[in-house]
């Protein structure tokens, strides 16, 4: 983490609320971005539930340590209240995907805490997700300033805004048929076997788009998990369609160093973690560069068993070393070959390990962005959501990344019925394709650069932390 930026005299620190969505693809890029801006002088509050304040603790405790201006505020879940039982307060944690309703009801009995806490010790910014609505709605009624973080980067977030004003899916004949997204810096093309659920014909998109409207009022700009080089032309793109800026600030998993905040990173203090992390690198070491493929798929994929068996024979029939993360521990019998761990790694230390020549992917925004500063390219295997989205910018614009073959995604919830979407022989020829691509490799090289330059002093990402907190400032001194 970079030293903190000396104060001006006479100007107290921005004092900032950083709250999350309780789930690991957003509560740990939240978590990097706090660290980030209290590395440059702002008196940052990291908002969690309880169970997640145990879990992303400990390196806001060491910053603070280290002096600068950080803290957790617990809030308690109101679990009961909405139904839900045996204490899960994570997204990637829940029994069954039947608790995700009464979970995302908890998550929204939050709000008058939040308001309370505002109430109470009162700030000069809120970055919210944008998933969470109502934090920008008690930012309002406190005339605090409030800035969205949008969870994914601005090539998804155009597109998605796209589809959702001009529906193009809506005129072709066929799932598979390719329409052109339009109104886009490039020439885009999806099929409705790719989209996300809120954009596909018959689906409730008007809540959605009311929703993208409310929150484009409601913020003063768009905080972005992204950098300059990765998508300028769809940062300025966004810019003009919403009218507000665009903070590119990332890739802020760089604020992790190569000490413990990296090895903990999303399992601080639980049992096993710090035992399981010096496994898996402890492995890696023993392998020869660039000769591993480290695949997986998030903290929500679940695969259906034969998928699951479809993957297994394929990354054993690539001939590549790999680590491959199981998130759900009930997965059938795997291949011998390899290090299968179930449940966690500490993917930013796997990606950066010189072991690591390839990264199998769902195309989250997080784990995009995690690869870019590693420098390491990908294998897209986009699930739901905006990750079809997400893949077009890695292979078509960046082009950092092969996509396995995933021309459907699953339905989150309903995955047990979507069958195989990648068989066995795909997935060898694609990961053993990766691994071989020395151009591939060299162009995910040239983009890692670039992603670390930007975090670093005069960088983009280093120029927008400053921009951000300058309008901060600015608004507190005319008052909003």
């Amino acid at each position: 983490m970079r030293q903190s930026a000396a104060t001006p005299a006479g100007d107290a620190p921005p004092r900032m609320y950083f709250i999350p969505f309780p789930t690991p693809g957003h509560a740990l890029p939240m978590s990097d971005l706090a660290r980030l801006f209290a590395s440059r002088g702002a008196d940052a509050t990291l908002v969690l539930t309880h169970a997640n304040a145990a879990r992303l603790g400990g390196p806001v405790a060491r910053a603070a340590a280290a002096g600068f201006r950080i803290r957790v505020h617990a809030l308690p879940l109101p679990a009961e209240a909405a139904g839900l039982t045996g204490g899960h307060e994570s997204a990637d944690d829940l029994p069954t995907r039947e608790d995700a309703g009464p979970f995302a009801v908890a998550v929204d009995l939050l709000a008058p805490l939040f308001a309370d806490l505002l109430r109470r010790h009162p700030a000069d910014a809120v970055v919210f997700d944008g998933v969470l609505p109502w934090a920008a709605t008690a930012a309002a009624e406190l005339r605090i300033p409030r800035y969205a973080f949008t969870g994914t980067g601005c090539f998804a977030l155009s597109v998605q805004r796209s589809l959702l004003l001009h529906t193009p899916q809506e005129s072709v004949a066929s799932p598979t048929e390719p329409f052109l997204v339009p109104g886009l810096p490039d020439a885009v093309r999806l099929t409705r076997s790719r989209l996300a659920e809120a954009t596909l014909p018959g689906a409730d998109s008007r809540e959605f788009l009311n929703r993208m409207f409310d929150i484009e009022r409601a913020t003063a700009g768009w905080v972005v998990n992204s950098f300059a080089d990765l998508e300028q032309r769809y940062m300025e793109h966004y810019e003009k369609d919403t009218g507000k800026p665009v903070f590119a600030v990332g890739p802020v998993c760089l604020v992790n160093g190569d000490g413990d905040d990296v090895l903990e990173r999303g399992r601080g203090g639980e049992p096993g973690a710090a035992a399981e992390a010096a496994r898996v690198l402890g492995w890696l070491d023993t392998k020869p560069a660039r000769s591993v493929v480290y695949v997986c798929f998030g903290s929500l994929t679940r695969f259906p068993p034969e998928q699951v068996t479809e993957l297994g024979m394929g990354l054993a029939d690539s001939g590549a070393n790999f680590v491959w993360v199981v998130g759900d521990k009930n997965a059938p019998p795997l291949p011998d070959r390899g290090l299968v761990v179930r449940g966690w790694a500490p993917q930013v230390a796997v990606l950066r390990h010189a072991a690591v020549g390839a990264f199998v992917t769902h195309c989250g925004w997080g784990a995009v962005t995690e690869a870019a500063a590693a420098g390491v390219p990908v294998v897209t295997w986009p699930v739901f959501a905006e990750q079809f989205y997400n893949e077009a910018l890695v292979v078509g614009i960046a082009g950092t990344g092969v996509g396995a073959g995933a021309e459907r995604g699953y339905v989150w919830g309903g995955e047990e019925l979507g069958g195989v979407v990648v068989g066995r022989e795909k997935v060898a020829e694609r990961v053993r394709a990766a691994m071989a691509d020395e151009g591939l490799r060299r162009k995910a090289g040239e983009v890692g650069e670039r992603a670390r330059r930007a975090m670093e002093v005069g960088g983009s990402s280093y120029v927008a932390v400053g921009a951000l907190l300058n309008d901060v400032r600015r608004r507190r001194q005319h008052g909003g």
